[in-house]
């Protein structure tokens, strides 16, 4: 019942790039096709249908028809690499593969060690046809084949809601191999239920219309496209990421809200580039993925005096999204638990829960945490406890009115002499000097302090230049002695993230290494 909701005649899905819309009823239909022909192809419940694409109208139809059969849908990033795809679908073994033309070479070339997979189809623009030596199945011709002519003549496949999973997610692979998120059919539609309550949307003075910006192989992103088609939304998508395109859509759709990573939303605050466009549209600006600095926050109200609602939440791939939201103007704070969720704050060293104003590490109990990670128990007891807690990794506090407050990973701490130093806390102080447009900050190694705070910073183009020594200053400046940057400061053109906007901070860190291995 959930998917069979998003038949609409009237809310469309628009391709930003190419211009091709469909309405939700058309997904509806292509759905059912497509189910209709996995039906007769074989697929079962529990069977694995990956999708290696970028943002594109093709996406949901192949996740709902997926759903439709009691599959388990997987979307995988497009820019893996050989090793990355390889290490993926040999834990995963899906069933079908769907890719765009960017993985398809790289996933044909290891097609001799994929027995498992039983179909691979060219996710490929309609009215497109696949490279000669492909022959490999369209999308499109799926649904000419289909003998399925009425929508009524299909009924999905029984679920058990708590323990079947709906959709798999990659970890993003930052400190090691991904690994797979199971996140069951409850856990999808808990997600729903929320975002079709959340004041956020519901409140907005002006019809909603939202970008899809966000990658839909990202937890983030893969939800708000659900979102959209489910609640009816009207979505904007774009099939990648360049500044004047990523302004010009909201200029000329006319997009009234956004969902964005905290490198976007610096460069909304900072960028030149955001005055050449009109973005009077916006009435919501959105950011989760990582937090998100008060200094930036304030930036990007002030450039865009009608976006009244700036807001930010929290959540990771591990709890289907966020658990955090707020929905008030207290700027800094990641909001208020959802509703039948259940978060604690606990010491580092004892594990104890704390109280109002005290810093540990955040745990979260409740509807949204995963299943756990696919054949992987080891990593799923580390994860969760006996009693269903999830350990996140995260580090904050919540005040006297139970409003959240995130301050860092606990893996990303940097442990200068017997000081715990938070690189985000570094970074947000960074940010806040008018000449910087990007920065991160990790530790370097040092036999005498175990780490000292370094930053890489990006400079705003065409500005008077900054020297190390005056960004050192400014720090210290603003920050007690254990977090000045003793380490030093790297002029780098760019920060190195993931496709969700996450730092690499052990990419920085390997530079590091180099650096000091030359010296």
């Amino acid at each position: 019942s959930l998917v069979f909701h998003l038949g609409s005649y009237f809310h469309l899905k628009v391709d930003g790039v190419t211009g091709q819309q469909c309405t939700y009823h058309e997904i509806l239909e292509r759905s059912l096709k497509l189910a209709n022909r996995f039906h007769r192809l074989g697929l079962k419940r529990g069977s694995v249908v990956a999708i290696a694409s970028e943002n594109s109208l093709q996406f949901p139809i192949v996740t709902f028809a997926t759903i439709m059969l009691g599959g388990t849908i997987l979307p995988l990033n497009p820019s893996y690499t050989a090793g990355e795809m390889a290490h993926v679908l040999q834990l995963t073994k899906p069933w079908s593969i769907f890719a765009s033309s960017k993985p398809l070479a790289t996933i044909r070339a290891m097609r001799d060690r994929l027995p498992f997979v039983k179909l691979l189809v060219a996710l490929i623009p309609p009215r497109t046809e696949c490279p000669a030596d492909a022959k490999l199945p369209t999308l499109d011709e799926f649904f000419d084949r289909s003998p399925l002519h009425s929508l009524t003549s299909f009924t999905p496949q029984p679920v058990r809601l708590k323990e079947h999973v709906a959709v798999m997610v990659m970890s993003s692979g930052t400190t090691g191999l991904p690994k797979a998120v199971q996140l069951t059919h409850h856990n999808v539609m808990t997600v729903m239920a929320y975002q079709a309550e959340d004041p956020r949307y519901t409140e907005l003075p002006v019809p909603i219309r939202v970008l899809g910006l966000l990658p839909f192989y990202h937890v983030f992103g893969f939800m708000l496209s659900l979102n959209s088609c489910l609640n009816r939304v009207p979505m904007v998508m774009l099939s990648h990421y360049e500044p004047r395109l990523f302004l010009r859509t909201i200029q000329e759709h006319r997009i009234t809200m956004v969902s964005l990573v905290p490198p976007l939303m610096v460069f909304l605050a900072k960028h030149p580039l955001v005055e050449e466009y009109d973005l009077s549209s916006l009435h919501a600006v959105l950011s989760g993925a990582a937090p998100l600095s008060k200094e930036i926050e304030d930036l990007v109200r002030a450039r865009l005096p009608n976006a009244r609602t700036v807001r930010t939440g929290y959540g990771m791939s591990e709890t289907s999204l966020g658990v955090i939201s707020r929905v008030n103007d207290k700027v800094g704070s990641v909001g208020k638990v959802h509703k039948t969720t259940y978060v604690k704050v606990i010491d580092l060293d004892t594990g104890v829960p704390l109280g109002p104003g005290q810093t540990g590490e955040i745990c979260v109990k409740g509807p949204l945490v995963m299943k756990g990670y696919l054949n992987n128990e080891q990593a799923t007891r580390e994860m969760l406890d006996a009693d269903g807690w999830l350990r996140t990794g995260d580090i904050g506090y919540y005040d006297e009115e139970q409003d959240f407050f995130i301050v860092d990973r606990l893996k990303d701490l940097i442990k200068y002499k017997a000081f715990q130093v938070p690189p985000a806390e570094l970074e947000d102080v960074l940010l806040s000097h008018p000449k910087v447009r990007d920065a991160a900050v990790v530790g370097l190694p040092d036999e005498a302090a175990g780490e000292l705070p370094t930053a890489f910073v990006v400079l705003q183009p065409d500005t008077e230049p900054i020297t190390e020594a005056q960004l050192g200053q400014y720090v210290a400046s603003k920050l007690s002695p254990h977090k000045w940057l003793r380490g030093g400061v790297y002029f780098v053109q760019e920060i190195p993230k993931t496709g969700s906007g996450k730092l690499l901070r052990r990419q920085l860190r390997q530079t590091l290494q180099k650096q000091k291995a030359k010296l």
